[in-house]
């Protein structure tokens, strides 16, 4: 009967950690939600993921250890039995860690209890060939159930904690590559649009460009007037990219394109609600523009009853959403 229990345990287990595990990509959390179903379902006490970079392996989640003690459970390659299982691959079992030479409790959790009945688990998380770290746990001795079940069963857990962990680092590799794309395009636009490469010999260009230095660096409002064609956008965005705001959103807005009825929506955003087929909120041209740049295209053709709350926002630096009372 104890043992039928037990499995049913295993059983529930399983179907917790894969949830878990499948929850989010917040990989410490989903970690930390395992070592509790592991300490909680089936006694497997003090669990320990631990992920290898390079010839180190690092512990960095564990149920039942002061975040003092994760600190110290730094392992070279080799080192140890989470050294040995990150090495070489192959679970360890050690059934008392008291006689045990190899097992080194860096992390000082286990001064203060009796070791001469805990077991030591401990299987490498591997995706296919390529070992990413080590899962481990303490257990304490139950008759009827053998250290090839545990072993079996924790197999199972640590091939699903290799699969999220391959994953987290594939979004975060991803990620990085697209901060650096980013960056690169910003590079290339800031080069773009520099004041240097905008043609233009007379003295009132020099005038022009003379100026766009001394606003550049500043949080001053900018007017640009002058006939179509004759390159307003593109001293819009030198000044912008010389500036501080280079490393934000310069927001272009054409006053004169979207119909009256949309554009204080489109300038301020709107709560949800606020009118027939707002069925979420929305932030507008300003809350996008936020510690960047907004580039308000032939304003002149803006309509007389939105032009005070335009200027409200130039001299006061805040607005409300339309439907909404938080500035």
């Amino acid at each position: 009967m104890e043992k039928v229990n037990h499995r049913k345990a295993e059983i529930t287990a399983l179907y917790e950690i894969s949830k878990i595990l499948g929850s989010s990509l917040n990989l410490r959390q989903n970690l930390k939600g395992v070592m509790r179903v592991l300490s909680e379902y089936l006694d497997m006490n003090r669990g320990t993921v631990a992920l290898r970079d390079g010839n180190e392996v690092t512990i960095v989640i564990a149920h039942g250890m002061t975040d003092e003690e994760i600190k110290r459970g730094r392992y070279k390659l080799g080192e140890g039995i989470i050294g040995q299982v990150a090495k070489h691959g192959s679970p360890i079992v050690i059934p008392n860690i008291e006689d045990e030479p190899l097992f080194l409790n860096k992390t000082g959790s286990r001064k203060t209890i009796n070791k001469g009945n805990i077991a030591f688990l401990c299987v490498p998380v591997k995706f296919k060939n390529e070992i990413l770290g080590v899962l481990s746990v303490d257990r304490l001795f139950v008759k009827g159930v053998s250290f090839e079940e545990d072993l079996k069963l924790l197999k199972i857990i640590a091939s699903l904690i290799s699969q999220s962990v391959k994953l987290h680092h594939k979004v975060k590799s991803e990620k990085q590559a697209l901060i650096q794309e980013k960056e690169q395009l910003k590079h290339q636009l800031k080069n773009r649009y520099n004041i240097a490469n905008i043609i233009g010999n007379s003295d009132r260009m020099q005038e022009v460009f003379e100026a766009v230095h001394r606003v550049a660096h500043s949080k001053a409002n900018v007017l640009l007037r002058g006939e179509s064609g004759t390159g307003k956008e593109l001293i819009a965005k030198a000044i912008h990219f010389m500036g501080a705001r280079a490393k934000n959103s310069f927001i272009k807005f054409n006053c004169a394109s979207i119909p009256e009825g949309l554009l204080e929506s489109e300038l301020f955003g709107h709560e949800k609600g606020a009118f027939t087929g707002a069925m979420s909120a929305r932030k507008g041209r300003f809350e996008l523009a936020d510690k960047g740049t907004i580039f308000l295209d032939e304003i002149g053709d803006l309509p007389l009853p939105l032009q005070p709350k335009i200027l409200r926002v130039i001299q006061e630096k805040e607005f409300e959403r339309v439907g909404g009372e938080k500035p």
